[in-house]
């Protein structure tokens, strides 16, 4: 009998103890951060082979009850850049400082290897000579990806949300400012403002900025804001003297209708001048 009562004692322990686990278990992953006015959804496109995006989507406060539409931020690298950008936009609308925006953020939803991986992919537009050397693993997409932009993304958005298909804006911080720093001039219908944030210029043998002279020869209208900024710490090669001369040329050309704006953020790195950068575009962009 008293094994039989200490048998009954360990499997009741044994019981609750396991239960307990579980409840902690199940309870961790149902209180989740979660971000307020958002919604998520997916995309799986037809230009960029194989690849299924992940779609956020923020409103503003009272969204519903307004019967006018907004402009709308497109965010590159969505799964680290979206939260951060959402929150200093909502700072940012509350105290009146911008105007009210939807930002959407593009993400992959697979994890941090895989978003770095995708990324090279997306925002190169052509190879390169580290390419060459295995550094990176697939790089030249992004024609595809700014089909999938076009043609897919942005008739979503606008058919889903009370979007300004007019009022669109770009962002985006190295491989994504050297993104939108290509659609600028490849697709200069595709977004009417940029927020450019340490684009690696470098990327090609500066391809990009011999193809914003090419755009030159044709052009002579830009009837684009564009905000650029970086930090004076990042680095001189990759990101600081490139764009310093992509600055240069285009403040050479003197666009008609082109309203720009650049910053050197004094002390700050190629990381840490993200979200002053940031702060300062969207008061540039979207000022009320």
């Amino acid at each position: 009998m008293r094994h039989f009562i200490q048998a009954t004692i360990i499997s009741v322990f044994l019981f609750f103890f396991i239960t307990g686990i579980k409840a902690q278990t199940t309870q961790t992953k149902i209180r989740q951060v979660s971000l307020e006015n958002t919604e998520e959804f997916s995309i799986a496109s037809k230009y960029v082979a194989g690849e299924n995006y992940q779609i956020q989507v923020s409103l503003p406060v009272n969204y519903l009850s307004y019967d006018y539409s907004f402009p709308v931020l497109y965010v590159l690298d969505g799964d680290k850049s979206f939260g951060m950008t959402k929150e200093i936009a909502d700072w940012l609308m509350w105290f009146a400082e911008i105007r009210d925006i939807i930002v959407v953020g593009i993400s992959y939803g697979q994890g941090t290897d895989s978003w770095w991986e995708k990324r090279e992919r997306d925002y190169t537009h052509s190879n390169d000579s580290l390419n060459a050397k295995g550094s990176l693993k697939k790089t030249g997409g992004a024609d595809n990806f700014l089909r999938f932009v076009r043609n897919e993304l942005i008739p979503v958005i606008n058919k889903k949300y009370k979007a300004l298909p007019d009022k669109n804006a770009i962002m985006g911080i190295s491989y994504g400012g050297m993104l939108a720093s290509y659609a600028l001039f490849a697709q200069p219908d595709l977004f009417k403002s940029y927020i450019i944030i340490g684009p690696t210029l470098v990327w090609n043998h500066e391809s990009i900025l011999s193809m914003e002279k090419r755009y030159f020869n044709d052009n002579k209208s830009l009837n684009k804001t564009v905000y650029i900024a970086y930090g004076s710490e990042d680095s001189k090669g990759w990101v600081t003297k490139p764009t310093e001369d992509f600055i240069k040329n285009i403040q050479l050309h003197n666009y008609e209708g082109l309203k720009l704006t650049h910053q050197v953020l004094e002390g700050e790195t190629h990381i840490s001048a993200y979200s002053t950068a940031l702060t300062h575009g969207l008061k540039i962009l979207f000022r009320r």
